[in-house]
């Protein structure tokens, strides 16, 4: 399955601004809507793709947000250090090469949705911070 064929089906839902398939291959993909709600909607859902079942990795999904407009020179040990004021935070991952977003993943799923959409300055930058779907299964695909 490539990032193409994902965001031509999930662009039935609503708009997709973001797939990203981790390399090497790890059998699941993120997926990234303009709209939140439309990513909330599919919390929960079985989807048919390719004729094999796939799901929203709920767990992941609530911990987990999606960091938009990183700059190059922003690294995961800062983004650590931002984010710790807010919470524990378990992981940061920046995709190589570099697609100006990261990942963030913290210990409560409280503090990840009380992130989205806040007004935040890391580095002089505004990021965009959402919440994204990690669709599990894709490995079959």
């Amino acid at each position: 399955m490539t990032t193409d064929e994902l965001r031509q089906f999930f662009m039935q839902y609503g708009e997709v601004t973001d797939v990203f398939i981790p390399k090497p291959f790890r059998a699941f993909a993120f997926v990234t809507f303009a709209d939140d709600q439309v990513a909330q909607a599919l919390c929960g859902e079985d989807l048919i793709i390719k004729g094999v079942r796939a799901g929203p990795d709920e767990p992941m999904r609530c911990r987990k947000i999606f960091v938009g407009r990183c700059t190059e020179d922003m690294t995961t040990d800062e983004l650590r250090q931002f984010f710790m004021q807010y919470g524990e935070v378990t992981d940061v991952f920046i995709p190589k090469p570099f697609r100006a977003f990261a990942f963030v993943t913290f210990a409560d799923d409280q503090v990840a949705q009380a992130l989205c959409g806040e007004d935040l300055i890391i580095k002089g930058v505004r990021p965009v911070v959402s919440n994204h779907l990690v669709w599990s299964q894709v490995s079959s695909l």
